[in-house]
């Protein structure tokens, strides 16, 4: 708790005692952060970061380029972060911010999640297809290729036969 005299009196002498032995840190006092969330100077860092939600720098960055949000940064910081405030639009302000940091910055990561799991579901089902296919060529019973008939002469059997029984009767007959 801070002491602070009264407008129009002078501090008493306990007060004063007080004060002379406090030590206090710069920016202990008037401001609840004294470095930026990317550890620069907090000048340096636009109004209303501290209304930012938790996130990496890369997130702050994305959510920082987004006029609406920058807007409702500085319109917080101008109301004093105050989450009482009757018309509601700090409220207002800080659910602008939440819903682009959901569809700036989570949407995107659940997406990709998804697609992830999708591709990988696809490697997992090619893969089993495959497997199947090479089990199903390697239990399979070889077919035998069709072979030629074997080729005994060139010749039929008949006709020689005829020519001989021909050939048999002419040399009977020149006989008698």
């Amino acid at each position: 708790m801070v002491t602070k005299p009264r407008s129009g009196q002078t501090p008493s002498k306990a007060t004063l005692a007080k004060l002379s032995g406090a030590t206090y840190k710069a920016g202990d006092l008037s401001s609840r952060h004294t470095v930026a969330p990317d550890g620069g100077a907090i000048a340096d860092y636009p109004k209303g970061w501290r209304f930012l939600p938790p996130a990496t720098k890369e997130q702050h960055e994305i959510l920082k380029k987004n006029p609406r949000v920058v807007y409702a940064m500085e319109r917080l910081h101008n109301l004093g972060g105050v989450g009482g405030d009757a018309s509601g639009t700090a409220l207002q302000h800080k659910q602008t911010i939440e819903r682009a940091h959901y569809d700036l910055v989570i949407a995107p990561q659940i997406k990709a999640q998804k697609e992830a799991i999708a591709r990988k579901e696809e490697e997992e089902r090619q893969a089993i297809a495959t497997l199947k296919m090479r089990v199903q060529e390697l239990t399979k019973k070889p077919v035998s290729e069709p072979t030629a008939p074997a080729v005994t002469s060139s010749f039929p059997i008949i006709p020689i036969i005829i020519i001989a029984v021909i050939v048999g009767f002419f040399l009977l007959r020149r006989r008698k």
